[in-house]
């Protein structure tokens, strides 16, 4: 999975919301004037965005937040976060599933 494959809505407070379940996981990419994210402001496109705000958490009742397991942060939510790097965590939250699917 790719960058590209996240699908994104017009968000409602301004800008752009994705959310993609995978494996088990729900990961969240967003940008607009409220998030984390470059340039910090309501733009067009997702493409004119470099950098986005991104959180996982587990696709369960509880929604139990585990950011922190697939990109350096203490906090719910991880800024500046590039489309490379967005790749390497989907890569991160498919191997976690895999691993833990063998314990």
């Amino acid at each position: 999975m790719k960058f590209t494959d996240l699908k994104f809505e017009s968000s409602q407070h301004g800008g752009f919301s994705s959310h993609t379940e995978i494996n088990g996981h729900v990961l969240s990419v967003q940008c607009g004037c409220r998030n984390y994210c470059s340039p910090r402001r309501d733009l067009s496109s997702v493409e004119k965005y470099s950098c986005f705000e991104i959180a996982v958490w587990k696709a369960t009742d509880d929604r139990e937040w585990c950011t922190g397991n697939f990109i350096e942060t203490t906090d719910r939510v991880a800024g500046w976060v590039s489309r490379e790097e967005i790749e390497k965590i989907i890569e991160k939250i498919i191997a976690y599933k895999i691993q833990s699917n063998e314990n």
